[in-house]
């Protein structure tokens, strides 16, 4: 079972008799091993982080078995960070219209569609989808529309922070517009045009406030790591 084959399997909820069995599939993995593993009870939620130290406390003398063991549960370790990184910890999409009128109104109700901004945070980076519109001179078509993927590295992130938009006051007052917040994410200095660059997410109250609190600490978390 490959690394790519493992991400697809919850492996941290093995058993430790599963354990054994992955490890006894690889050939070069004595059979008497597997039964170790089961003795001291090592599951899934524990393979994947054994040290050397550890399988020398297990009984396993043998510098070369303790080698091609660890070599095996690497391709473990490999997968849960893959899978870690990979973990989403928040959706979302961006805020167009203040109201159901003002959208109504925007998209000759409905035939026109605009299409939001997808945003999805996982634990290393922020991933903004931007529709590319279809143009045909400086008119909008209704379709057609390609798309690119931006994703933002949290361990460049400087600042991060959110800007209210009061709706207009006729569609507060009649349409019952709610106040949008702004997430505005500034990034280091870029190395070959000098200059910062900022994202903007938009989104209603009090999602944005949440929402940034969420961008914050993973920035802080993916901040430490790079400096440790």
């Amino acid at each position: 079972m490959t690394e790519s084959n493992l991400i697809d399997k919850q492996f941290e909820l093995w058993s430790s008799q599963e354990v054994a069995s992955y490890l006894q599939s690889k050939g070069d993995i004595p059979n008497n091993y597997g039964e170790l593993f089961q003795s001291h009870k090592i599951d899934g939620s524990i393979a994947y982080r054994l040290t050397d130290a550890d399988l020398k406390d297990m009984g396993i003398i043998t510098i070369g078995d303790r080698h091609r063991i660890l070599k095996v549960l690497e391709n473990l370790k490999k997968a849960k960070e893959q899978k870690d990184r990979e973990t989403i910890l928040w959706t979302g999409q961006e805020v167009l219209y203040w109201s159901c009128h003002d959208k109504c109104c925007t998209t000759c109700c409905g035939l026109c569609k605009d299409d939001p901004e997808l945003y999805t945070l996982r634990n290393n980076y922020l991933e903004i989808k931007r529709p590319d519109y279809n143009r045909c001179g400086s008119f909008k078509c209704c379709f057609g529309h390609s798309y690119e993927i931006d994703n933002i590295d949290l361990s460049n992130v400087e600042d991060v922070d959110i800007v209210g938009i009061a709706p207009p006051c006729i569609q507060q007052c009649c349409c019952n517009a709610k106040t949008q917040e702004h997430i505005r994410i500034k990034t280091r200095v870029d190395s070959r045009s000098g200059r910062n660059n900022s994202k903007i997410l938009k989104l209603n109250k009090p999602e944005g406030e949440n929402v940034s609190r969420k961008i914050k600490n993973q920035v802080e978390i993916m901040q430490m790591m790079e400096r440790n």
